[in-house]
């Protein structure tokens, strides 16, 4: 994962904070649960970028095997197949 899971509940505090605050929201949970739920949407769609990074790295190597990592033709190859991936499942990276 790109952030700490220590700066991703601050993370979701702050959100919870900010909502609330401003009257954005009306509970019908707990503040506890609310910030419970917020962390773990965070944490799910953090996983989902790192499973996307991984799925893409083994395709890009089983597909282009005379691409060295870290070059700059891999990293667009990359990008390339992590957009392919991501929105073949709904999902937006960036």
């Amino acid at each position: 994962m790109r952030i700490s899971e220590e700066r991703i509940a601050a993370l979701a505090r702050q959100i919870c904070n900010a909502l609330l605050d401003e009257d954005l929201i009306d509970l019908e949970i707990s503040e506890e649960r609310f910030f419970f739920i917020i962390e773990q949407l965070i944490l799910q769609d953090m996983r989902m970028e790192d499973k996307i990074d991984e799925e893409a790295a083994a395709r890009l190597r089983k597909q282009k095997p005379y691409l060295q990592d870290g070059t700059p033709d891999w990293e667009v190859a990359l990008e390339k197949v992590k957009d392919d991936l991501a929105s073949s499942r709904g999902y937006v990276i960036r």
